[in-house]
């Protein structure tokens, strides 16, 4: 099987001649989302568990990097992934506190420069580096949230001549219902009402029928008579793809191809790092990700995107659904995952969110999930986030799963037992 991942892909996130600080600020995208123009609700306990996706970080970070944490990961855990990395290749740990930087205490190496790398760079981020000396690999801010902005990148996808789905601005409620009403004699069933920040399904708002979009637009009226939103019509769907581009100021790679699994309502579950995709579909997109690149390193920007795309049903690509002008937790896997492709055809990665009554150490997870998924010596997973949190007497779990297999039949298999995995049965057991 053909694998879509740039040979030695760190290389070219990471300047080979610099020692990295990884920096996960993962969310902080949402701070710049003010619309209050449709419902959106809070987790705390999950916004606790995301913070700890940190632990991401340990896949990437070569031994003389060090990687910011602002949650300590358990020993049990952190042990786990340097035996499956190999020993002595995992980064140092530098633990944050209150969400403020203590790189005072950051030992490097003085005969290499220290570059920060960033989930997201942030006008905070850019701060920190100025203030204490460091290079980042780009340092406008202002620009990284414009290319994060779902309704700019709609305007630049439209100006520079990608296919586009169809959608609507809209300025008023009379705006929305026209353009809704267009969207459903176009043929469509479902339309999203985006606002301009959010990813893996926040800022989005899924219609599926003409009372949803009734209540909705009710609650909108309530609160404003002008305002700025983006109406598109919800395309049936045959795949989400995901290219990961390098941009460096003389060259654009493709990193790699993924394909999203995206539940109905575009929840994002997991990744398929090693799809099947036709010698038609991938020359046609791989040319339309480089023809964004280079647009973009034009504009003068450096570093990693994420572009999320689809192939509708009618076989048509629209190339550019979303531009994360970031990491991903897919850029993270990258080192990883191409290490494993020499061995194993089939890779997905996948997630659950479980609760307790008890506290379940990482050897205790890891030892249920063996029970539950049963691995062979031509089937396994890897553990590469094991996020765990307390709140209001109970235990609350988000652990990423990375499976690998040789056998179709047997790989997939194991991924439904996955996803049909509670530790409610296992609890229930255990009382008895």
């Amino acid at each position: 099987m053909t694998s879509y991942i740039a040979e030695n892909p760190l290389h070219l996130v990471k300047p080979a001649s610099s020692i990295a600080l990884w920096y996960a600020n993962m969310n902080d995208d949402q701070r710049w989302n003010t619309s209050k123009y449709f419902p959106v609700l809070h987790d705390p306990v999950q916004a606790k568990l995301v913070i700890q996706q940190e632990q991401q970080l340990l896949w990437i970070a070569e031994s003389e990097d060090t990687v910011l944490f602002h949650h300590q990961p358990e020993d049990e855990f952190v042990a786990y992934v340097e035996m499956v990395r190999g020993q002595g290749t995992l980064p140092h740990i530098q633990m944050l506190h209150l969400g403020e930087s203590d790189f005072d205490a950051v030992q490097h190496s003085q005969d290499k420069e220290l570059i920060l790398l960033p989930f997201l760079l942030t006008e905070q981020v850019r701060q920190w580096s100025h203030e204490k000396g460091w290079k980042l690999r780009y340092d406008d801010a202002d620009y990284v949230r414009r290319l994060n902005d779902k309704y700019q990148v709609r305007r630049f996808v439209e100006q520079n001549g990608f296919a586009v789905t169809k959608g609507y601005f809209c300025h008023t409620p009379e705006q929305l219902e026209e353009a809704y009403h267009m969207i459903r004699t176009q043929g469509f069933t479902q339309a999203v009402l985006k606002s301009p920040y959010g990813s893996s399904g926040k800022g989005l708002s899924v219609i599926d029928s003409e009372l949803a979009f009734h209540k909705l637009l009710a609650f909108i009226r309530r609160r404003a008579a002008a305002f700025e939103l983006l109406l598109e019509a919800w395309h049936p769907i045959r795949r989400s793809l995901n290219a990961q581009i390098s941009i460096q100021p003389n060259e654009v790679h493709v990193l790699a191809i993924t394909e999203q699994r995206i539940q109905e309502r575009g929840i994002y579950v997991g990744t398929d790092y090693a799809p099947q995709i036709s010698a038609a579909l991938r020359e046609t997109y791989e040319n339309e990700m480089l023809r964004l690149g280079h647009l973009l390193q034009q504009q003068g920007y450096t570093g990693v995107i994420g572009v999320d795309s689809i192939v509708d049903e009618l076989g048509d690509l629209y190339p550019i659904i979303e531009i994360n002008g970031r990491f991903t937790q897919v850029t993270y896997l990258l080192p990883f995952v191409e290490s494993q492709l020499h061995t194993y055809a089939f890779v997905e990665s996948r997630y659950i969110k479980v609760d307790a009554e008890r506290k379940y150490t990482f050897s205790e997870m890891k030892a249920v999930l063996d029970e539950a998924l049963k691995p062979d010596i031509r089937h396994r997973y890897v553990i590469y986030t094991y996020a765990a949190y307390q709140h209001a007497e109970r235990w609350h779990y988000r652990v990423f799963l990375l499976f690998l297999g040789q056998d179709a039949d047997s790989f997939h298999q194991m991924i439904a037992r996955f996803e049909r995995f509670t530790l409610a049965s296992v609890e229930g057991v255990e009382g008895k």
